[in-house]
């Protein structure tokens, strides 16, 4: 296996357990939003976006939001500091349904970041344009 990929994967780990940790398990998810508060009352032109899904995904069938910064969750742990720049401002995290997003928020926030989930991801998403 790939050195870079295991001590990411490792990171992934570390950095989910103590998010469960600091959060009372997985039932304290203060570091989350609604896609419908997100759409409705958050994103303008000035949201920095992280998309977390494979580049497959986002130019898949349930598309990406416009402006959207693609880095994958499984490249996040040897890619962060791509967003060092982002540091001091908001992170609103997406992936397709909120799980990997959730992932990403953890490890951001264990460094530093002001990372926010948005739940339920691109199908929130997507559903939300439906209506």
């Amino acid at each position: 296996m790939n050195t870079k990929l295991l001590l990411g994967l490792i990171v992934l780990i570390a950095c989910v357990a103590i998010f469960k940790k600091m959060n009372g398990g997985s039932q304290g998810m203060s570091n989350t939003v609604s896609m419908q508060e997100f759409k409705n009352n958050i994103l303008n032109e000035n949201t920095y976006v992280l998309d977390v899904r494979t580049p497959a995904e986002f130019d898949g069938e349930l598309g990406h939001i416009d402006g959207a910064t693609l880095l994958p969750l499984q490249e996040l742990p040897i890619r962060m500091n791509e967003l060092e720049s982002k540091k001091e401002q908001e992170i609103y995290v997406v992936c397709r349904s909120g799980g990997r997003s959730a992932q990403a928020t953890a490890m951001l926030r264990a460094q530093g970041y002001n990372a926010i989930n948005v739940d339920g991801g691109m199908l929130a998403w997507n559903a939300l344009s439906n209506e």
